[in-house]
């Protein structure tokens, strides 16, 4: 919902989501001798701590030891000279992009559609399963392109192996559209 740098201006106990990296890492444990972990989360306009309490740290223990960029969505505590962040959900800024993802759209130049490459792609949607739809512009010549869309049974989760697979066979760059259909 904002930059490091703007959630000062939110108010006290207001619900928001923050994306950044991973600066320093405390991990303390509770007078219950559950973990939880204070950590730095750093943007391009500044830092912030962030509170994991034990719930959270549990399911995301593993995000925290990465150096991937995180999204955390949380309370923010503002007061006149500081602001901190309870977190409620931990998540790679990768995934959130990948369940963006609405559509695939794969070119299929004729040289490319043969029955060997057209099994090769089924296999790597079977391999990556998920909620995307798939889309094929095919080239039908004298400059004509259909658009078909793929059966429901060929939806994918688009990650980055998936589409490099995608794109070495076609020889063409796959198109990622985000959000509701025709937007």
């Amino acid at each position: 919902t904002c930059t490091i740098q703007d959630l000062s201006t939110h108010n006290d106990r207001a619900t928001v989501k923050v994306a950044g990296v991973i600066e320093n890492l405390k991990i303390k444990r509770t007078k219950r001798g559950e973990k939880m972990a204070i950590l730095s989360l750093e943007d391009q306009t500044g830092s912030l701590d962030v509170i994991v309490f034990p719930d959270v740290f549990n399911n995301t223990s593993p995000l925290l030891k990465s150096d991937e960029p995180l999204l955390i969505t949380g309370t923010a505590e503002v007061d006149d000279n500081s602001v901190k962040v309870i977190s409620q959900e931990i998540h790679s800024l990768e995934k959130v992009r990948q369940s963006a993802i609405r559509t695939l759209e794969l070119s299929l130049p004729r040289e490319v559609i043969s029955r060997d490459n057209l099994e090769e792609l089924k296999d790597i949607f079977f391999r990556y399963p998920g909620e995307s739809s798939v889309l094929f512009r095919v080239d039908a010549g004298q400059g004509k392109e259909f658009l078909i869309t793929a059966h429901y049974r060929y939806r994918v989760s688009p990650c980055n192996e998936m589409i490099k697979e995608l794109e070495t066979i076609t020889g063409q760059k796959v198109i990622c559209s985000y959000g509701e259909k025709n937007t």
